[in-house]
């Protein structure tokens, strides 16, 4: 796990971002380095002070307590100096590995795709937003700990070993010498506390995971209600959802108290080693300090070496929780990755084949959708239509309309047959209810690309917006503040600005009677009159006016095309484009 989100983390410290990231990488390294050294420098201020202050050395203890000052501001500024590039560093990496998930999510409808897949894993948004902090963030501790420990670990052994010496022990009349017995005794006693604890906490990650999952699905609960809050108030559906709450905070609460309970069992040990850690190198350097052969100095800086170092062989106990929850995080971050990765693949079984066509026409040959467990939605639909041409689809869709639209549009990958597009065709959806995210009205229309205030203003007033055209600046929450009816004339603004060569109307102005609905369209059409529009349940009226009809009806428990109705008189149809209209096969 950890080498997989290395992989997939580690290409920021290449490519653009490389001099930023080896920047403050080895700032924080060299500041680290530096820390440790002022450490073993106070370690030594104290041998000297206490030295002093046995020998009542007036001079030498006040030039030791002289020069603390400029330690104490040597190793504060070193402090600063650490927090503002760990932080910085931090910030940057974070950026770095959320955008590269978030393009990679958004970018080629992969979050949609990934919905279809079957293998998407829960929540996404909430791996992106907070996982990938959980995860990034503390791995930039561990290396500072880590760093740190190694180099504390060789520094202040050093003085456990000059200083404390070996240790002479008789027993029944037989001598034994201990050498470097503080340094073998530090080494122990950190052995022992981090085999227990590693021991009694080896099922903590799995249970950060299983709350962390608990606190997203607890979230989307909530998020769900207010998603739909206007349809539970109307039905008075609020007990059911409030029902379904308590289920998913239940489940959150069990898993919290599993966790508790295990960190409960980590407490004796962190608790009572924290407690006897000052006090065991003391008892050790007893004996040496009452037979006259360590100073008192030396006694105060073996105790400090020796915690110092039982610090730095504990950093897995004293970071066992972190490990755990950067684990948890990690896990859920490369879960992520891997079904993005994954969604690119070819399907699994039978997919849909796309590919371009060479006459300039849009051809469905013997299309049959299946959904991804193999059930077939709609089957054997063929048609080709050339530039110009209105085709109005009715009958009995069901899911089938939904998946006909995302096959068209290059996003539903099972089925049989072949869909072959105009070369370099852009294809356009327009929804029964276009989705507004919360911003401009300017952001909604140009879809990438800038377009000129008085082209916006001159679309919005074609579709009745006009209302609209002075706030192309403002910042709403659109999607509240619009009705249906004017979010269904933004979206065919918005489809007449994209220049589309394929448009894919489903049930786009449901929120309008047949004639208002028919100008709408005329304004699409008089815009692009060389599109394929292609519009599905749009009503009698409308296929009435379309040039060519295609009816859809159940038979034999699956969705098949019938047996067509006359087209309508093109020279009647206010959609048609009769120099290009075609038939349908």
């Amino acid at each position: 796990m950890a080498l997989r989100f290395a992989r997939l983390t580690g290409g920021f410290w290449s490519g653009r971002t490389a001099a930023r990231a080896w920047f403050w990488s080895l700032l924080l390294a060299s500041a680290i380095i530096l820390s440790v050294f002022a450490n073993v420098t106070v370690n030594r201020w104290n041998g000297w002070f206490f030295d002093a202050l046995e020998k009542r050395d007036s001079e030498s203890a006040l030039i030791a307590m002289a020069v603390f000052p400029v330690l104490v501001l040597i190793v504060a500024g070193l402090g600063v100096v650490i927090l503002v590039s760990r932080e910085t560093f931090q910030v940057h990496w974070r950026q770095w590995v959320t955008a590269r998930l978030a393009d990679s999510w958004v970018g080629q409808r992969r979050f949609f795709r990934l919905s279809l897949s079957g293998y998407e894993p829960a929540n996404p948004e909430y791996r992106i937003a907070d996982d990938v902090r959980w995860a990034t963030e503390p791995v930039v501790d561990f290396a500072i700990g880590l760093l740190s420990a190694v180099i504390t670990i060789i520094t202040f052994i050093e003085i456990l070993w000059k200083i404390g010496g070996s240790l002479t022990v008789e027993a029944g009349g037989t001598t034994v010498v201990i050498p470097a017995y503080l340094v073998l005794a530090a080494i122990v006693y950190a052995v022992l506390v981090s085999g227990l604890i590693t021991i009694v906490g080896r099922k903590l990650p799995g249970l950060i995971a299983a709350r962390n999952e608990g606190e997203a699905r607890l979230r989307f609960s909530l998020m769900r209600i207010r998603d739909h809050g206007e349809t539970i108030a109307l039905s008075r559906t609020e007990a059911g959802e409030r029902r379904a709450v308590a289920r998913t905070y239940d489940s959150l609460v069990g898993r919290w108290l599993a966790m508790i309970r295990q960190r409960g069992r980590l407490t004796w040990i962190t608790n009572g080693s924290g407690a006897l850690v000052p006090v065991v190198p003391l008892l050790l350097a007893a004996p040496k300090y009452l037979s006259g052969d360590m100073s008192l100095g030396g006694v105060v800086q073996v105790a400090a070496a020796f915690v110092m170092v039982q610090n730095a062989f504990n950093w897995v106990l004293d970071n066992f929780m972190r490990i755990a929850e950067w684990l948890a995080a990690a896990r859920r971050v490369n879960e992520l990755a891997d079904a993005l990765e994954r969604v690119d693949h070819e399907p699994p079984g039978e997919h849909l084949a796309i590919a371009p066509s060479a006459d300039g026409l849009l051809h469905l040959e013997e299309v049959t959708l299946i959904d991804r467990d193999g059930r077939t939605l709609v089957a054997d639909i063929s048609c080709a239509l050339t530039p110009g041409t209105t085709l109005h689809i009715s009958g009995e869709l069901g899911l089938g309309k939904a998946a006909l639209i995302q096959a068209v549009a290059g996003l539903w990958p099972w089925g049989r047959g072949e869909i072959r597009l105009p070369e370099g065709a852009f294809v356009t959806a327009v929804p029964h209810k276009l989705h507004l995210s919360e911003g401009s009205l300017r952001a909604v229309l140009e879809t990438g690309r800038t377009l000129p205030e008085e082209q916006l203003q001159t679309v919005l007033r074609r579709y009745g917006l006009s209302s609209l055209a002075p706030m192309l600046d403002e910042t709403r929450d659109w999607d509240r503040e619009l009705a249906t009816g004017d979010r269904q004339r933004l979206a065919l603004a918005r489809a007449e600005l994209e220049q589309p060569d394929i448009v894919l109307l489903d049930e786009a102005t449901s929120a309008f009677d047949t004639d208002a609905a028919l100008e709408l369209l005329d304004h699409l059409r008089a815009a692009r009159p060389e599109a394929i529009i292609i519009a599905f349940g749009q009503g009698a009226g409308f296929a009435e006016a379309a040039t060519h009809r295609l009816l859809l009806k159940r038979a034999g428990g699956v969705v098949r095309m019938a047996a067509r109705p006359a087209a309508a008189d093109p020279a009647a149809s206010p959609l048609a484009a009769p120099a290009h209209a075609g038939p349908a096969e």
